[in-house]
């Protein structure tokens, strides 16, 4: 069960929603012989809102899930899929089928520490919210429209990478190319009623195209002392909105580049660690000519400690160290500088 309730207090008007999520889910592990693992499952969800905002309104979801893993000599095959019902306010169900494959290989079959190549392609969806279905407020000055009739985003997804085996005794090398073809992806259009009324209204508009290359080293110069990671993903994206041919370009909020780097140091009892993450600037917003599209790239800090005796351990991190303002949608400052001390006993 989750529960959220929450009240915006601002000057023009003042909004609130009240949202319950109930949810159960059986799951069935079984091992017929030592080469096979078979998963199947199903959950069910509940989920209701009042709000001034977003109306009162129920969604019910119901999903059947099933995998499996087969090993034939040193290729590993999986398979499965999903099947999911969605109903909005007691209405007609909505069926999407989301399957999968894909396989691994090791590269080297003389060493149990060699590579590994793997591949996969598959299917997914996400359901719109309620919010956004049903949203009913203003932003930016303009008046935001409900749009029930949305329809769930669906994507295919295509992966094939390889795992290096251990270079120079202490790192690898992870690298792996990917693609996926979106299509109904949910965008703020912007509707101009005559003669000069203006309202935004998320719909289903966009068809994506997003490939790529995701690389990462990992290290432990000082093995269960010293580990060392950098991560590297170049993004390209292309959208098309549907019925207008002159609607090219990237995706909104998508940076082109994403650095990570990140180091942990442990001695005894303590321990030290450091992440950086760097994304370029994005090359598109939402809504561009009708907000404020001033936008940086993000370069994060963050910092953290720890010491554990026995039962008790304690945490601290410094989130945004160095206090860098950026914001990663439009008019939306990103969490500034936070420290948090976590203190955990385990029985």
């Amino acid at each position: 069960w989750l529960r959220t309730h929450f009240t915006d207090v601002r000057r023009s008007a003042t909004e609130y929603g009240i949202g319950d999520r109930f949810g159960a889910e059986m799951r069935l592990e079984s091992h017929p012989d030592s080469a096979r693992t078979v998963v199947v499952g199903a959950e069910a969800t509940f989920s209701g809102v009042t709000s001034d905002i977003f109306g009162s309104h129920s969604q019910s979801e119901f999903a059947a899930f099933g995998q499996s893993d087969q090993r034939v000599g040193p290729l590993r095959l999986s398979g499965g899929a999903r099947l999911d019902l969605m109903a909005v306010d007691g209405g007609s169900l909505t069926a999407f089928v989301s399957p999968r494959v894909g396989f691994t290989i090791p590269t080297d079959q003389r060493s149990r520490d060699g590579g590994v190549l793997r591949a996969s392609v598959g299917r997914g969806f996400r359901a719109p919210t309620m919010a956004e279905r049903f949203v009913r407020t203003v932003a930016l000055g303009f008046q935001v429209v409900p749009n029930p009739t949305l329809r769930p985003e669906q994507a295919w997804s295509f992966e094939i990478g390889h795992i290096s085996p251990p270079l120079f005794g202490f790192m690898r090398l992870d690298a792996a190319a990917f693609w996926t073809e979106a299509r109904d992806l949910i965008e703020p259009q912007v509707l101009l009623i005559p003669p000069d009324t203006v309202l935004i209204q998320l719909q289903n508009v966009v068809r994506a195209r997003l490939a790529g290359i995701d690389a990462s080293f990992i290290a432990a110069p000082i093995p269960q002392r010293l580990t060392a990671t950098l991560g590297y993903t170049y993004l390209d994206t292309h959208r098309r909105v549907t019925n207008d041919s002159s609607s090219g370009g990237p995706l909104a909020f998508r940076p082109r580049h994403l650095v990570t780097l990140g180091t942990d140091y442990t001695l005894g009892a303590f321990g030290v660690g450091a992440d950086y993450r760097f994304a370029s600037r994005p090359e598109s917003i939402e809504l561009e000519g009708f907000v404020d599209s001033r936008r940086v790239a993000m370069n994060v800090l963050d910092l953290r400690g720890s010491w554990h005796r026995g039962p008790v351990e304690l945490r601290l991190l410094a989130a945004n160290v160095l206090n860098y303002v950026y914001n990663l949608v439009p008019e939306t400052l990103a969490p500034v500088r936070t420290m948090t001390l976590t203190a955990v006993w385990t029985h």
